[in-house]
């Protein structure tokens, strides 16, 4: 370092004399003499800070190797790639053979230098083989242009297929590239067969993505057999139904399409908590929404070329048999039988019994929708006609805050309400058709939730012993709302703050009158639940303000998008006792980076981190920390537990990694808790091992196109990884980590304790270690400023 210096000294040195001599030439310089002795070790500097006195410049430098166009792009890694399409397919027949003719393209560029895999024709009953995996090519049956384009003459298609069945669906399957990427072509011809439109291709899509990546249990499944994207379309051709004619023993080794498909996605809720395929695989998968709702794949858009109906129809009308029903329930014992139906469990044969001599449109249904009509789901979801009620009535109603007046005294939230595109009066006190009601009636659940920004974020609750939580909620009542031209406007009290904005939501449901018909014999049961009104998941309006001024505050940076979230969690998003629905700019007011549950830990249960379940004095449940580490959790098997006063909830590969937990169940004693009189508190606990059905880096699933992988330490807030000493919602003293650090860190994790501690390491070496900053996260943002 010191030899550095003199080089540098000597050059500039140079330079003065170079400039200072006389204009005239002094000739060609000389070469450099020898470098001079080492001067004498000047004095010691003064002593720098220790101990508590120590300081650090909170700044992270992650992007300095992922940062756009660094060798690591953060970006350019959490790309999916291996997206694969068909295009331009033309199904022919000379009278023998049937030729395939189609693009395929991975990426968006054309796949060039396929090689021909496999090909079937079946009509969704039974299927026949032109070319299995290890068969050799028949000679002049493939050809490529070169560019991308392919065909593939099937030999004696006409009498194999067509003769058997009036319409047949064609598959063909191509490999590509190194990794032997599987690309499908399929089609039916000359007609749409039974099946087809069915099953929705888009609701596959909607929930594993575009690259058909189907979670742990295959991680390195796309589609199902490597194909992208996955389409109900091309499974059915092999995943055949019953044939009434071949006996049971003759049905396919992978099983038909309904018990495979249902059976995987409700294998949580079998009998023994899991479905085993016919080829012995077991699946034990976490569904994120509800199979009673049978519109999430077979939507009411979509046709049934064959039936002339939705594809919704045609799910309703499922006979009720064995086959059908234990493809959802596992079998006879996968149902509540009581009030003397309990019969049913002695029937010695259930799967092939004739059930349509009872199940015949009598007294006893005689499809599965009569017997759906009227459950209800965990959110309140009023099943009916395969659908949830409480979804579709409630994307129906677009209710919004559209203005706030803010005097310093009072804060004037102004918002309305339409119905199929009509307005209504939010004052409304008789629900009728078209008439939601929303507060007036006096039995609504309104009321308005408050946070304030620091940066980017709404961190600054202003509950004293909460991290991060608001802290007041005032209702929504006829007493502090009036309604005037169709404008609702609600006044409560602000609340002190020292934020230049604010956030604003009204959290809660409205409803409507129950949609079941009123002749059904399920009606007066619902009455008697909600009061004959149902409540709807009507998207929480939120609207973001100046403090003091009313004006509407700098948008904040757009990261997630809550259609993505809706596209898995369709009627299931979690809601808080029923008033907070699917919208993430509403969830943030909660679930913010400040956000951490020591203070459950500790003023519900007095546990500190040796008692945990996890090993923490707190966990961070902000969206960002906690929805990484959840939807990860199966599959990295690291775990995370957040502990609420409704319930402690964990996730992680199995029970095994959490310390000294007492298992999933209702009262349970929480270890380490003392209830006041030495006794423990006894809490609900809930675990799941999450089945994620889509690849990690996969950050399209839930986030915005282009939002910022390393945001801006100016904008997004450092995370609190522990709230320091009560109160608790005194945010200077929190124990932080980096936001760059954390957006990281809480996703690629590890089950295993060696592996965890070497990534958070790397995170660390180019940020901080989480510690105490003098003035909390203004010592970050007046560092990066």
């Amino acid at each position: 370092m010191k030899a550095n210096w003199k080089l540098v000294a000597t050059v500039m040195l140079a330079a003065f004399l170079g400039l200072a001599g006389c204009d005239g030439d002094d000739g060609s310089p000389g070469a450099a003499g020898p470098p001079g002795p080492e001067g004498p070790t000047g004095p010691a500097g003064p002593e720098g800070p220790s101990g508590d006195d120590a300081a650090i410049t909170p700044v992270e430098s992650c992007s300095v190797c992922h940062g756009a166009g660094a060798y690591a792009d953060a970006t350019e890694n959490h790309i999916v790639f291996g997206l694969g399409t068909f295009d331009n397919l033309l199904i022919s027949d000379d009278g023998t053979d049937v030729t395939l003719d189609f693009t395929l393209a991975v990426d968006g560029a054309p796949a060039v230098g396929a090689q021909y895999y496999r090909s079937y024709c079946g009509d969704g009953t039974d299927r026949f083989t032109f070319k299995g995996r290890s068969d050799p090519v028949p000679p002049g049956t493939f050809t490529s242009d070169g560019a991308g384009g392919y065909s593939i003459v099937l030999l004696d298609a006409v009498a194999q297929c067509l003769t058997a069945s009036p319409n047949s669906r064609f598959l063909a399957i191509l490999q590509f590239g190194a990794e032997e990427l599987e690309l499908v072509a399929y089609g039916d011809y000359p007609d749409a067969i039974a099946l087809a439109g069915l099953a929705s291709n888009q609701s596959c899509v909607d929930c594993h993505g575009d690259s058909g990546e189907v979670g742990r249990f295959a991680p390195d499944n796309r589609g199902g057999h490597y194909s992208a994207p996955m389409t109900v379309d091309a499974c059915v051709v092999c995943h055949t139904r019953d044939d009434p004619a071949t006996p049971e023993d003759d049905r396919p080794s992978y099983g038909q399409l309904a018990e495979i498909i249902h059976g995987i996605h409700n294998s949580h809720n079998f009998p023994d908590g899991e479905f085993v395929s016919r080829r012995d695989t077991v699946y034990d998968v976490t569904y994120p929404t509800y199979m009673t709702n049978c519109s999430v794949c077979h939507s009411d858009s979509n046709v049934v070329p064959a039936a002339g109906v939705s594809a919704l129809e045609a799910a309703n009308g499922m006979a009720v048999n064995g086959a059908n029903c234990f493809s959802c329930h596992g079998g006879i014992d996968g149902f509540a039988f009581e009030g003397g139906l309990e019969f049913h469990l002695t029937i010695p044969d259930p799967e092939t019994a004739d059930c349509g001599q009872c199940h015949n449109g009598g007294t006893a249904g005689a499809d599965v929708a009569y017997y759906h009509d009227g459950l209800i789901t965990e959110r309140d979801g009023i099943i009916f006609a395969g659908a949830d009620t409480s979804v579709d009535e409630g994307a129906k109603i677009d209710w919004q805050i559209t203005d706030v007046v803010d005097d310093g005294v009072e804060l004037a939230i102004s918002w309305t309400a339409s119905y199929d595109g009509v307005g209504v009066d939010p004052c409304n006190a008789t629900a009728g058709p078209g008439a939601p009601v929303f507060f007036a009636d006096g039995n609504g659940n309104l009321s308005i939730l408050r946070n304030y920004a620091q940066g980017g974020d709404y961190i600054l609750g202003t509950n004293p012993d909460r991290a991060g939580q608001p802290g007041s909620s005032p209702g929504v009542t006829v007493d502090n709302t009036t309604c005037s031209g169709g404008v609702a406007t609600t006044v409560v009290p602000v609340e002190a703050t020292d934020a230049m904005y604010g956030r604003v939501a009204i959290q809660g449901k409205p409803r409507v009158p129950i949609v079941v018909p009123e002749n059904d014999d399920r009606v007066a049961e619902l009455d008697a639940e909600f009061g004959d009104l149902m409540p709807v998941r009507a998207f929480t309006p939120t609207y973001d303000w100046t403090v003091g001024d009313g004006a509407p505050a700098p948008a904040r940076r757009a990261v997630v998008d809550s259609g993505e979230c809706l596209q898995c969690h369709v009627g299931s998003m979690y809601q808080h006792g029923g008033n907070r629905v699917d919208n993430v700019d509403m969830c943030y007011l909660c679930h913010n980076t400040a956000a951490n549950d020591q203070y459950v830990r500790v003023d519900t249960f007095d546990v500190d981190a040796s008692e945990a379940y996890d090993g923490l004095a707190g966990q961070n449940f902000g969206m960002k920390e906690m929805l990484h580490a959840v939807h990860s959790a199966g599959e990295t098997t690291a775990p995370i537990v957040i502990y609420r006063g409704r319930g402690i909830y964990a996730w992680a590969g199995d029970e095994s990694q959490l310390f000294n937990w007492p298992g999933a169940g209702s009262d349970l004693p929480v270890f380490g808790s003392d209830d006041g009189t030495g006794n423990p508190v006894l809490q609900n606990h809930t675990f799941h091992s999450p089945t994620y059905p889509r690849a990690l880096n996969q950050c399209g699933a839930c986030h915005v196109d282009g939002f910022a992988v390393l945001p801006s330490a100016l904008d997004a807030m450092a995370s609190t990884i522990e709230t320091g000493e009560p109160p608790f919602g005194d945010q200077v003293n929190d124990v932080l980590e980096g936001a760059q650090t954390s957006s990281c860190v809480t996703c690629h994790r590890s089950g295993d304790p060696s592996i965890e501690a070497a990534i958070k390491a790397h995170a660390y070496q180019n940020s901080w270690t989480p510690q105490e900053l003098p003035e909390g996260r203004e010592t970050i943002i007046d560092a990066v400023r």
